[in-house]
């Protein structure tokens, strides 16, 4: 059962802007805040479903004196976001599906839709967390408010109010976590629109696990995350025939850092995306937009 927001927090938390550069002080309240971004989010995932993109992916993997172990891997995808309500709650949900076209420029193979830190085929999108219907699952405040390139942009932080199960699953020598609750977020928000320009999300505190005894090769001991780091930066992208500008994801960075049980200490992974193409009434495909810059793309 997820709990309101503290009083205290959407109560009664006004935010200053410096009355220097502006002649006057403003306030922002963060409630008002939290219903832009939800609003805006919600038009934007209704929106974007139509859009297929391309997206290039980079992994990598580092020793503990950053020496690059082997040479890194290049992914290219077919990535689209659908957007769900189900009939029986009426609670949204958000799922990145990706497609796998090549592996450094051939053919992908099984083994390669298996490999470590490949994008899931089926993802939850991060930015869902800020829908109305999720935002009750967090304690947020508002940190700074800056002017960059003309636009009031604001930090919204945001903690979970719980911590859910924690998920490890292995598959021979690969290990992922589904870690509920255990990450806290910041979210750069246009303050007039509510459109999120960056979201930046880390874990709460270290995770502990063990490697199961019977996995073959199994290196009984103790491993611990130290960090999992997420950043991803959106921009406006313009179509034509009709005209439609939509927020879109422009890259994602996501660095990972272990320790223990023989496993290589530090893994770093880059999307970018590009050859946004969006799906019209009568079926065509509308081909590469333009693209404009975006406060937050820094």
């Amino acid at each position: 059962m997820h709990r309101p927001l503290l009083p205290s927090v959407i109560g009664g938390l006004l935010l200053a802007v410096s009355g220097a550069a502006l002649g006057q002080e403003p306030l922002f309240d963060l409630e008002a805040t939290l219903v832009r971004v939800g609003a805006q989010l919600e038009r934007r995932y209704q929106r974007s479903q139509r859009i297929v993109s391309t997206e290039m992916v980079w992994v990598r993997s580092f020793t503990h004196d950053m020496r690059s172990n082997g040479s890194p891997r290049r992914l290219e995808f077919e990535r689209r976001v659908e957007w769900d309500t189900s009939e029986e709650d009426g609670v949204p949900t958000v799922t990145v599906f990706r497609e796998l076209r090549s592996v450094n420029g051939q053919e992908p193979l099984q083994r390669d839709r298996d490999a470590c830190l490949t994008p899931r085929s089926e993802a939850e999108d991060p930015l869902s967390a800020l829908l109305p219907v999720r935002q009750v699952e967090f304690e947020f405040s508002l940190g700074e408010v800056e002017w960059i390139d003309g636009r009031r942009v604001a930090r919204l932080d945001y903690v979970p109010l719980e911590e859910g199960l924690a998920e490890v699953t292995w598959d021979d020598d690969c290990v992922s976590f589904s870690l509920h609750g255990r990450s806290r977020g910041e979210a750069w928000v246009d303050v007039e629109s509510g459109d999120v320009l960056r979201l930046d999300e880390r874990l709460t505190r270290r995770f502990e696990f063990r490697e199961p005894e019977d996995r073959p090769r199994a290196r009984p001991g103790r491993i611990v995350l130290e960090r999992n780091d997420l950043s991803i930066r959106y921009h406006r992208v313009t179509f034509r025939n009709p005209a439609e500008t939509l927020m879109l994801p422009r890259s994602i960075e996501h660095s990972w850092t272990l320790q223990g049980s023989g496993f290589v200490p530090r893994y770093y992974r880059i999307q970018q995306f590009s050859n946004h193409r969006r799906f019209v009434t009568d079926g065509r495909l509308v081909g590469t937009p333009e693209t404009t810059g975006e406060p937050g793309d820094r």
